[in-house]
């Protein structure tokens, strides 16, 4: 019997042949994703059909852009996600799965409009989707490819536009990459508020229960006076990326010029100075963008001494006479200057020092100077400089006063101490994907008084909520975190806890809720909003009025 030729030998050969062809694939496919992360709009491939109905169809792959549009980080992407999960409302995901159908249907393609939800901040995007249906030579649908970009408001059409000039293309290159650092933004300022939470809460508790060690209750005061600051800072990193122009209001130049040059002079070996009138007026201004000058003013001057000195930070009232005084118009104004005494400015540079395509720096690129004049302009103020080399920079910051504003309240150390505990009874359910301050502030609770639940996802948190509804003693309070990983979101828990329970008292916790938004939420159902960090007696306080609030009916 004669044996068939052995394919030992062949195999070898095979072997690598087939190795080789598979780290091509992996080059191939490292080429690709480099190439789509380079896409301004997000790019997201999501399965044929829906695995779950209600999330949708998963979400397969998702390039760097989508990542940043969605409010989730860049390394993980979406994926595993369901589709529906990616928009607003029920609605939207109607709107997105008609949009799919339609692709099938019709050519492969087809595009609609829908909100695509932040997974960080729970602030809706109107957004264009444009899909495609990828189907092999067989005609067999493969999956879905969807391009996201932020909806553009169109004007009346009245004739045929040109094509955009080149200006035109780069101006919308600018607005994408500002609405995609906006995103990252607020992502990492949440991410920051996630991280200062659990000491914010922990240390405002201790501060309280060490008031017999003065000594100690001194230093851990200072370092919650930095904490509070920090929380300012994200506070306003949130709001100033909002797309939405902030209003002028009357602002406390006092309190603001010494938290932001405390900020910007941190760990640097300048000593600088902050001096203003006794009964400085306050100035009618957008308080982040004036923030935002002052610490670049500083920074500036801390950048012309490297090797130590003295700057000055002073402010004091102004008066502008009947004729004016250049973009000034006349009445009362607050003046504040930021003097250095650094390398300087050679004179032929200062004309030049607030062109946008200006810098003397090696590795600048001249836009700080620029915008802190657009800002100042935008307030209705003016901003100037003089310079002489070796000797240092002043800088003058001009802006109108607040009408009827006198002198400015001095600060009192009220003003900084923590808020104090408040003591109860009650249950209380958290539902936060933190651990840490999870357990802080089931810490702080329970020492109050109060009885506390505790889970980290939706899902446990509407059985939890549902179990002990079912035996009478449903929670007094529900601490609800927005952004919780995986599975429902805050939003939808709580809409799942409201729909079985009504009368449901549940407040909202995040580190990305502003001042602007929070109406928003108590619209949606929360009977309070608790942003973050906060502190233990703000919690407390919290739990305690909402506890004793009238249930609604």
């Amino acid at each position: 019997m004669t044996s068939s030729p052995s394919t030992s030998s062949a195999t070898p050969a095979a072997i690598a042949e087939l190795e080789q062809g598979l780290e091509h694939l992996k080059v191939a496919n490292y080429y690709l994703r480099v190439a789509l992360d380079q896409v301004a709009e997000g790019v997201v491939i999501v399965e044929s059909e829906a695995s779950n109905p209600k999330s949708g169809q998963k979400v397969l792959f998702s390039n760097a852009a989508a990542a940043m549009l969605a409010g989730a980080d860049p390394e993980a992407g979406l994926r595993g996600l369901g589709l529906n999960d990616l928009v607003a409302n029920a609605k939207d995901a109607a709107t997105l799965q008609q949009s799919l159908r339609l692709a099938v249907d019709h050519g492969g393609c087809h595009e609609c409009e829908c909100q695509l939800q932040s997974l960080r901040t729970q602030t809706p995007v109107p957004s264009k989707w444009r899909v495609r249906a990828v189907f092999n030579s067989m005609r067999k649908l493969l999956n879905f490819t969807i391009l996201i970009s932020p909806a553009q408001v169109a004007a009346p059409a009245v004739k045929p536009e040109p094509k955009p000039a080149a200006d035109d293309l780069d101006a919308q290159s600018a607005q994408m990459r500002k609405d995609n650092l906006a995103a990252l933004a607020q992502g990492i300022a949440h991410d920051v508020n996630n991280l200062l939470g659990p000491v914010t809460v922990r240390l405002s508790a201790l501060i309280q229960q060490v008031q017999d060690h003065p000594a100690l209750a001194q230093e851990l005061q200072l370092v919650f006076a930095g904490l509070k600051r920090a929380k300012q800072f994200t506070s306003q990193v949130v709001t100033a990326s909002k797309s939405s122009p902030r209003k002028l209001e009357p602002t406390d130049i006092v309190s603001l010029m010494r938290d932001t040059v405390e900020f910007a002079g941190a760990g640097s070996n300048v000593n600088v100075c902050v001096r203003n009138d006794e009964n400085l007026r306050q100035a009618v201004a957008d308080p982040v963008k004036l923030s935002q000058v002052l610490q670049n003013l500083v920074m500036n001057g801390i950048q012309a001494m490297p090797h130590g000195g003295y700057m000055d930070v002073q402010a004091a009232n102004h008066l502008v006479g009947p004729a004016g005084d250049g973009k000034l118009k006349p009445g009362k104004h607050v003046h504040i200057v930021v003097r250095d005494r650094g390398c300087g400015i050679a004179k032929e540079n200062l004309d030049r020092l607030f062109r946008e395509s200006f810098t003397t720096k090696a590795d600048g690129n001249g836009i700080g100077l620029t915008t802190c004049k657009r800002f100042i302009d935008e307030m209705g103020g003016d901003i100037r400089v003089t310079s002489t080399p070796n000797i240092g920079t002043e800088f003058s910051v001009y802006l109108p006063a607040a009408a009827g504003s006198g002198g400015t309240r001095p600060l009192t150390s009220a003003d900084t101490a923590p808020v104090p505990l408040k003591h109860g009874k009650g249950k209380v359910l958290i539902v936060d994907d933190e651990d840490d301050l999870r357990k802080v502030a089931h810490m702080i609770l329970t020492r109050c008084g109060y009885e506390v639940v505790q889970c980290d996802n939706g899902q446990d948190a509407v059985r939890i909520y549902q179990s002990l509804f079912r035996t009478g003693t449903p929670p007094d309070v529900v601490l609800m975190d927005l952004t919780l990983r995986g599975g429902m979101n805050g939003n939808e828990t709580a809409a799942e806890i409201l729909h079985l329970d009504p009368d449901a008292r549940i407040v909202c916790t995040s580190g990305s809720v502003t001042e602007e938004v929070q109406m928003v939420f108590l619209e949606r159902g929360f009977v309070g909003v608790l942003p973050k960090p906060y502190e233990a007696g703000e919690l407390t306080q919290m739990v305690h009025r909402v506890s004793t609030m009238m249930k609604r009916h």
